[in-house]
């Protein structure tokens, strides 16, 4: 496994590597199968503790995700990958009612007095790769379906379907050789873009 991801490093470090379409940033396309990293939604976490986690839960409806939705402070609602998913930010002892329990990750540490929590939804192709980029915060995933690398200063990960990932900040790539469809969580200090684009041939390199 580590030989695949080194490998998978070597082809990014040679590539004139595009940038993802979207930055997390931009609104989903039509297309919701379109390549690329959407926004799905934000929370304005005022009154925040220093350490949150997320919570992902799976729901048969909107009406029902939207309904347990409204019984918590920090929580948001977001249709993607053909499911209807409920967010929510809190402790890890967070009570949900109804839906699948997908994940809790965390935990997630705030370094702003204020933050903004950004949900994306990403769909890499077979073969698709970020450049060398960062967050002014933590960013965390997971992995609804394939698999997908990581690559950080510091490690070095495949994550398979039903994975997580936590960045703390700083510099990363991520590459998806089998292709993958994930949930995005990206927090950072209110006012400041969640995502800060990456660099082109000769820097996409880390290690």
């Amino acid at each position: 496994m580590l030989a695949s991801i080194l490998l998978m490093t070597a082809a990014v470090a040679l590539a004139d590597v595009p940038p993802v379409p979207g930055l997390c940033s931009a609104p989903v396309p039509e297309n919701r199968d379109a390549p690329g990293c959407y926004k799905t939604g934000e929370i304005d976490l005022a009154d925040a503790p220093n350490e949150i986690f997320w919570h992902v839960y799976l729901y048969p409806t909107l009406a029902d995700a939207n309904a347990e939705a409204a019984r918590h402070r920090w929580a948001a609602v977001a249709q993607a990958h053909s499911r209807t998913w409920l967010y929510v930010l809190g402790d890890e002892s967070e009570p949900i009612s109804g839906g699948t329990r997908r994940a809790v990750v965390g935990p997630l540490h705030l370094s702003a007095d204020r933050s903004t929590a950004h949900f994306s939804e990403a769909i890499f192709p077979p073969g698709m790769q970020t450049r060398v980029h960062s967050h002014p915060g933590p960013e965390a995933f997971y992995v609804v379906e394939g698999e997908q690398c990581m690559e950080t200063p510091t490690d070095k990960r495949l994550i398979a379907a039903g994975g997580t990932y936590i960045v703390e900040r700083g510099p990363h790539l991520q590459a998806a050789p089998k292709g993958r469809r994930n949930l995005v969580l990206i927090i950072a200090p209110k006012g400041q873009p969640a995502v800060v684009p990456g660099r082109r041939l000769g820097t996409d390199r880390l290690l």
